[in-house]
């Protein structure tokens, strides 16, 4: 059975596309581990990508792809099956039978590259597939992975799930935070320009980030990072530029409502018209008990999108990122530009529906966009409520150009960044744009947080900066005076602690703390309680006093004292190692903790995630960077840990993309199948 098995993979294998020979492809592992791929062509290094990410995370590489394959369920259960109707409900199979032809054929031979090499991975390591019916996987299957992603990072997987649940909701998409900082050369000492790379993603799972450098002789060079299962690296640095993404917040989705007939069962009106709803099914394979049951899960199509039904009727969603493939595309023709006027051409296609971008080059060029495909909407209506679904006049068929969009080139005030804030605070005041000059459909975010808050003032302060005045800003771990997060505790601030005796000794440590997010601050420590404690809740005097009680009580049941400090509450963790860190929920460097066990001790589990500083100059930029753990997700890897205790001191690793240095200081090189 054993080589029957084996038989049809291999013939699968074969069967893609004109083979790829691994004997051609080296990768060079330097002394973090990390993996430096080198080929002749492009789709190679997409093979030796594969192959090396395998090597470091199989396992959350098969949790992407097994939702590509629609067998989430038959995995994870449940939970999986939910996967699985979200990717069938959006439509993501049916858009990549529709669309995949229109692909590129370089894209395309990448593509193949990676399947390839993803697929040889795991006929030589049987023993850690996850299910023995997950490979060989296919270019759908990783193109219905690509929707999915992009779908779930615009908001869509919310909408459905409060619309199962019978919430209320509007369309509202919030991440947890990201940096983008681009730094000219008149404002820097050294007559270089500075671009931080500084995503703040989840450390583990499908979002977590692996850094790699990408080599061929097609002209690809370029260090960054990606997701699992990725084929292209998502932001980055290459030999002529670089850019880093954060999440913006424009009105990315729409909820309709249907009017249905009275009379006629799943028809509604539209235009005057009565209009039958077209019926689908969901086919899931549940894993329960360990079997696999198959069940199916009723939902609709109307002239919007995909439909729901739910208590309170028909509801449609309408988004850009389930009704195209090229935005993956994009992303490998935007590592291979070379200059700004490449580099916007590429973008200006807008197949990325959403993302800002930051950008800097060795031109000494800076470039930011809050980059979206946006639909022309009719302004009479509020986009951002759940919009009447019975007129053509809300269905919007036609998009805002590239050149419509917020975006800055080369500013006097030499920076530009983006902090997750509004699009109209990116660079010095008298500079930035005004957002009455933009459509309010459009659905801009007019809102500041505390780092881009905190950013401001900091540049405001300096000069030109060296370079070390520059990491230090990237490092920093400082409140602004006024907090800026959606509770308000700044209420907390404003007691009198005589007013309040009971907690009169808590309120003066919180309000003679100097807002630093030090990890032996003890202001910290009660201040991470505090937000703990906020969470969600509209805040008044009353909630206040409360929310201060309770974080009062909660340290005194643990630790005997409220004078704790950060480092009691928070660790960075992994395996046996553990140590305590600096950083609190949306400083510039900031940190998110979950829990540990029933105490209030908690470990990090996102916040600064992957960190690329690059300095361009003459030749090749020169590039620092940093991981939360390592190259590698494998505990008996030497590369599980070994960043940890630089990445809470703030320290960076030297890295490269020259490529006789890279190989005269290897620590090991192979390639695939030959390790």
């Amino acid at each position: 059975m054993k080589y029957v098995f084996l038989f049809f993979f291999t013939l699968n294998f074969f069967s893609l596309s004109a083979q790829i020979s691994p004997d051609k492809i080296d990768i060079v592992r330097d002394q973090w581990g990390v993996a430096h791929i080198y080929g002749e062509k492009d789709a190679e290094v997409a093979y030796g990508l594969a192959w090396a990410h395998a090597e470091d995370d199989f396992k959350t590489i098969q949790s992407t792809l097994l939702a590509g394959k629609l067998m989430a369920g038959r995995q994870f259960g449940k939970d999986g099956a939910g996967i699985d109707f979200f990717t069938q409900f959006i439509g993501a199979p049916d858009v990549v039978k529709e669309k995949k032809d229109q692909l590129s054929p370089e894209f395309s031979a990448l593509l193949d590259g990676y399947i390839q090499g993803i697929n040889s991975y795991a006929l030589h390591h049987k023993d850690e597939v996850l299910h023995r019916k997950l490979f060989p996987v296919t270019a759908d299957n990783m193109l219905t992975a690509f929707v999915l992603s992009l779908s779930a990072m615009s908001g869509a997987d919310k909408i459905v799930g409060d619309i199962v649940a019978n919430k209320s909701f509007n369309n509202p998409y919030v991440g947890i935070g990201s940096n983008g900082i681009a730094i000219g050369k008149s404002k820097t000492t050294t007559g270089e320009s500075f671009l931080a790379v500084n995503s703040h993603q989840p450390f583990v799972g499908p979002a977590s980030w692996y850094e790699v450098h990408l080599n061929s002789e097609e002209g690809w060079n370029m260090l960054g990072s990606l997701f699992p299962a990725s084929p292209t690296i998502f932001h980055g640095v290459n030999e002529n530029l670089g850019w880093a993404h954060t999440v913006n917040h424009p009105d990315k989705m729409d909820v309709y409502q249907l009017r249905m007939h009275p009379d006629k069962k799943e028809h509604y009106y539209f235009d005057g018209e009565i209009l039958e709803l077209e019926k689908r099914k969901a086919k899931l394979k549940v894993k329960i008990l360990g079997m696999p049951i198959p069940i199916s899960k009723t939902y609709y199509q109307s002239v919007y999108g995909p439909t729901l039904k739910n208590d309170n009727g028909y509801f449609s969603l309408s988004f850009v990122a389930n009704q195209n493939l090229k935005a993956i595309q994009q992303w490998y023709e935007m590592t291979k530009t070379k200059n700004l006027q490449e580099f916007k051409s590429v973008v200006s296609q807008l197949y990325l529906p959403d993302f800002n971008i930051v950008y800097a080059d060795k031109d000494h060029h800076i470039f930011y966009v809050s980059n979206a495909k946006l639909p022309i909407r009719n302004p009479n209506f509020n986009w951002r409520n759940v919009l009447p679904g019975d007129t053509s006049v809300t269905l919007w068929t036609n998009y805002h150009a590239f050149n419509e969009l917020p975006q800055y080139t080369d500013p006097k005030a030499g920076y530009l960044f983006n902090m997750n804030n509004t699009p109209f605070n990116a660079t010095a005041y008298n500079e930035n744009l005004d957002s009455l000059e933009f459509p309010s459909e459009m659905g801009f975010s007019i809102k500041d947080n505390n780092r881009s808050i905190r950013f401001q003032s900091l540049m405001s302060q300096e000069g030109k900066l060296s370079y070390d005045d520059f990491k230090k800003i990237k490092f920093d771990i400082q409140y602004p005076d006024q907090f800026q997060f959606e509770e308000d505790v700044n209420i907390i601030f404003e007691f009198d602690p005589k007013d309040y005796p009971e907690i009169e000794d808590y309120l003066k440590i919180l309000q003679n703390w100097d807002r630093n997010a030090e990890k032996e601050s003890i202001g910290a420590g009660l201040m991470k309680v505090v937000i703990n404690n906020a969470k969600g809740k509209k805040i008044d005097k009353a909630e206040a006093v409360e929310i201060v009680k309770i974080s009062q009580s909660q340290l005194v049941a643990e630790f005997g004292t409220i004078e704790v400090p950060l480092s009691e509450l928070q660790v960075h963790k992994r395996g046996d190692i553990e140590m305590p860190i600096d950083g609190l929920p949306d400083v510039i460097a900031p940190m998110y903790t979950q829990k540990i066990g029933d105490g209030l001790k908690e470990k990090t589990y996102v916040g600064e995630s992957y960190i690329l500083l690059a300095r361009f100059r003459e030749g090749l930029p020169k590039l620092e960077s940093i991981m939360p753990y390592g190259a590698s997700s494998r505990p008996d890897s030497p590369h599980f840990t070994d960043q940890m205790e630089m990445f809470i001191n703030k320290e960076l690793k030297s890295m490269t993309l020259d490529k006789e240095e890279i190989y005269e200081n290897a620590k090991r090189i192979y390639h695939p199948m030959m390790e």
